[in-house]
């Protein structure tokens, strides 16, 4: 009986580690390779960017991100922040700065809620080359704008947003973020982003306008960043991952328990709005390797086989660690794979609990509840 069990598990290992090892190891290695290429060509000019910044009641985060534009070594064409209706002092932080900076701050319309339509109401101004998005709540190096004229000219550019954390619980929600941005780099090199975060993203302003499929999804609150991405893929657009932390922006990781959770739930629920069978297809693998997981977990621990429980859990997280760490060092947060024992066990739990909760839970975001479908 425990023979048959360790085929199973070592089954299971096998398909787990030559999968991710595909696209974690090699397909980063293919990545890393594209973008030594990035350097040639036609240079991008920070003169030719606008930075849209859409923002609700950010009073709390604004000073952090106004204080690292005003450190930045070279500046964009023009920043415009994108009023979503705040009823807190977010517009008042702002306009303290506007006179030391070229920021412009405009209001979204009356009756349009929501990033998705701040975001089309800020890309009415944009008269430069690129447009740029942040979120309210980032934080940028002094050499972004300098890091970002050392790559050649696309389409558009999946730039990094990474998760800031210092407690143990913050450093535990973060994790399958790096993991989740791992997987799509490595996609990357091996054929294309599967998704992108709109708190660091460069695009042509002219393909914004061609390709912007808003009438399909303007009745979904959330994935606007993700819609616009497959609106680029889809017609054939020149479309850059890059992972080099210079051109990252910093945000935090939730706080409590209850954020990560909406977080985590707004993200899920638009995937089958996309259609898109990439991401649909490494969504179903995922799901299907973590249901593996925990039917061995549960199937070890009903047998009371604790060496086949041990062994399955060391030899998954020695894959893991062997996977990713290529990508976590990259990034500059090598050190948040000391988590990696914790997550192990917390990913099956989260997992189980997202599925019970996607059909039911309606989350709500800056006081509005999340359209998903």
């Amino acid at each position: 009986m425990e023979a048959t069990s360790i085929d199973w598990i070592n089954y299971f290992l096998w398909a787990y580690g030559i999968f991710f090892a595909l696209i974690g190891l090699f397909g980063f290695s293919l990545q890393r390779n594209k973008e030594r290429g990035y350097q040639d060509g036609e240079k991008l000019e920070a003169s030719e960017i606008t930075v849209l910044v859409p923002f609700r009641n950010e009073a709390e985060n604004l000073p952090a991100l106004l204080e690292s534009i005003c450190n930045l070594s070279k500046l964009p064409a023009e920043f415009i922040f994108i009023d979503d209706h705040s009823d807190d002092n977010s517009v008042v932080i702002i306009k303290a700065e506007i006179d030391n900076l070229p920021i412009r701050v405009i209001h979204a319309d009356k009756g349009k809620n929501g990033k998705k339509s701040a975001i089309r109401k800020g890309a009415k101004e944009v008269k430069t080359e690129y447009t740029l998005t942040w979120d309210a709540d980032v934080v940028v190096s002094t050499d972004y704008f300098k890091a970002i004229e050392r790559v050649s000219k696309a389409d558009m550019y999946v730039l990094p947003a990474i998760f800031t954390s210092k407690s143990f619980l913050q450093h535990l929600f973060t994790f399958d973020v790096v993991v989740a941005n791992a997987v799509n780099t490595g996609l990357s090199g091996w054929r294309r982003p599967i998704f992108a975060s709109g708190a660091n993203l460069l695009y042509r302003t002219r393909m914004f306008e061609e390709l912007d499929s808003i009438d399909q999804h303007d009745h979904i609150s959330s994935g606007d960043d993700t819609f616009l991405l497959r609106d680029f893929t889809r017609n054939k657009a020149k479309v850059h991952l890059s992972t080099d932390p210079e051109l990252a922006v910093m945000t935090p990781t939730p706080s409590t328990f209850r954020e990560y959770l909406s977080q985590r739930l707004r993200w899920v629920s638009k995937t089958n709005s996309l259609g898109d069978w990439l991401n649909t297809f490494v969504a179903v693998k995922q799901l299907l390797f973590m249901l593996a997981f925990i039917g061995l977990l549960g199937w070890t621990v009903l047998q009371g086989f604790w060496f086949g429980l041990i062994y399955l859990l060391l030899c998954k997280m020695i894959t893991d660690f062997l996977v990713f760490s290529a990508y976590f060092k990259q990034i500059k947060r090598l050190g948040l794979l000391l988590m990696l024992p914790f997550a192990e066990i917390w990913f099956p739990l989260y997992s189980i609990l997202l599925a019970i909760l996607i059909p039911f839970y309606r989350p709500k975001w800056k006081g509005r509840t999340i359209v998903s479908k």
